[in-house]
């Protein structure tokens, strides 16, 4: 891949060698530091039911199967937690080394703006941290950053190969977490607008398709041997549901709503909670981030529970998604009634989220430890139910949402000025191009996040490392001009 730089290889192992020996240190000593500090799995949330997924050689849960499956490779190599964090690490750590090296090449930052970017990315404890978590997050960052990454060299230099791995980590991504459902908006144009043969952009975008459909339909099938009818993603139904009912308990004369006689029986339970329920200025919004999707005393949660899990043999799995398509049609139901009010009080209420997003993660344990479940500490062969860990606060995460704040507004002014004062006339294409994609998915993953499920730091890693990135870059282009 030739340039005035020379090969990539080139550019990374030998021009900035020492660059990448000292990136390698500090990651290395760091992950020894974590590991002193944490020498646990840190197994919270989620994790429990992905790794119950996993010991259960099972192909369905309430959230996409990719990271069971991950967690099953794993443990065939080795069963101890410190196999599955270490992979993560150097999954994620590797993506972020490969997203550094490739904007400096082909985006030619300035020398101190190239060790800022640098220091930032390598120095950034949330970065550092979540590898040691069983949680999606590590795995879906590592696919989000290489895809980018590699979406930033088709730009560069369109080649089949890139076209055939775009498609594919967006899928991969897609199996990991469902909020890669938006990428297609950029992988597609990128693909069909590239100079590529017509052949291998019809290959790629039609094996990226029977990729998709195969993976969909090989879901509802399973679905359907499990409650009799296809479905794809039930937790989409009790979301929509949950999102719903935070925009309904500020609606008015509630009662006026005739629902269909099969949503009846659940509206009425809605109506009698929403009432006792106390008014938004004594609970606000903030408070609901998932009480109406998760807590046992919820509506959605009770009537399930009395409809569907009547039979004490009922499969908690079963019964939870035999409910999500009724949900589904009541969620809609609401927003179709009410498509104001859903914009006011949930589209904003995202944007707030956003802004102040749930800290359930902070990587803080003051209670020196973290409890887990008898099966978590089975399938890592830990000695006890208590994983032991520091109480400092070295590697505190409580400050990232400010830091993310601060960088979004930084991103948005950038975009804006790089484009109103006429940088992009001396920017070159590719830099613009670039520029465009990462406003492109900074902007639809805003949406996603605003108009979908409740905000949570974690999720937005992958466009904390992008923006680390490009806001210097571009405020240094502005400046250049």
């Amino acid at each position: 891949m030739p340039s005035a730089r020379g090969l990539f290889a080139d550019f990374v192992f030998r021009q900035h060698r020492t660059e990448l020996y000292i990136g390698i240190g500090i990651l290395t000593a760091h992950f020894i530091c974590i590991k002193i500090l944490f020498p646990y799995a840190i197994i919270t949330g989620d994790a429990n039911q992905y790794i119950r997924t996993a010991m259960n050689n099972t192909e369905l849960t309430a959230w996409p199967i990719g990271y069971p499956k991950f967690l099953e490779w794993v443990h065939l190599l080795a069963r101890g937690g410190w196999a599955l964090v270490t992979l993560q690490f150097i999954l994620l750590e590797g993506a972020v080394l490969w997203f550094y090296f490739t904007v400096s090449y082909l985006l030619r930052p300035g020398k101190w703006i190239g060790w800022l970017i640098y220091l930032c990315l390598l120095m950034n404890p949330f970065i550092l941290c979540i590898s040691n978590y069983a949680q999606t997050d590590s795995l879906f960052t590592a696919l989000a950053v290489c895809w980018f990454t590699l979406t930033l060299w088709h730009l560069h230099k369109p080649r089949p190969a890139y076209v055939y791995g775009l498609v594919l980590l967006v899928f991969l991504s897609y199996t990991i977490r469902y909020s890669a459902m938006f990428y297609p908006l950029i992988t597609l144009p990128v693909i069909l607008f590239s100079r590529v043969r017509w052949w291998v952009k019809f290959s790629g975008l039609a094996a990226g398709c029977l990729l998709f459909w195969g993976f969909v339909r090989y879901t509802e099938t399973l679905y359907q041997q499990l409650i009799g009818r296809k479905d794809f993603s039930p937790y989409s139904g009790w979301q929509l549901a949950g999102n719903a009912l935070v925009m309904y308990r500020h609606v008015a004369h509630r009662e006026a709503d005739i629902p269909p006689a099969e949503l009846l029986p659940l509206h009425q339970l809605v109506l009698k909670d929403l009432d006792m329920l106390p008014p938004p200025e004594i609970l606000p919004d903030y408070a609901l981030h998932h009480f109406f999707t998760w807590k046992p005393i919820s509506p959605l949660v009770r009537y399930c529970d009395a409809v569907y899990g009547a039979n004490p043999s009922t499969e908690t799995l079963r019964k939870w998604v035999s409910a999500g398509r009724l949900y589904d049609e009541y969620g809609r139901f609401l927003i179709k009634r009410h498509p104001l009010a859903y914009f006011r009080y949930y589209g904003m209420a995202g944007v707030d989220w956003f802004i102040d997003p749930d800290d359930a993660l902070t990587n803080v344990f003051p209670e020196g430890g973290v409890l887990t479940i008898d099966r978590s500490r089975e399938w890592f062969g830990y000695p006890s139910n208590w994983l032991p860990c520091s109480t400092t606060r070295v590697y505190s995460v409580t400050f990232i949402p400010k830091f993310v704040n601060i960088l979004n507004v930084l991103f948005i002014l950038g975009i804006l000025g790089y484009f109103f004062c006429g940088s992009y006339k001396t920017a070159g294409a590719l830099t613009n191009k670039a520029v465009v994609a990462v406003a492109v998915y900074g902007l639809a993953n805003f949406l996603f996040i605003a108009l979908s499920a409740p905000f949570q730091n974690r999720y937005g890693l992958p466009a904390m490392i992008f923006n680390t990135a490009f806001v210097p870059v571009i405020i240094e282009r502005i400046r250049r001009y």
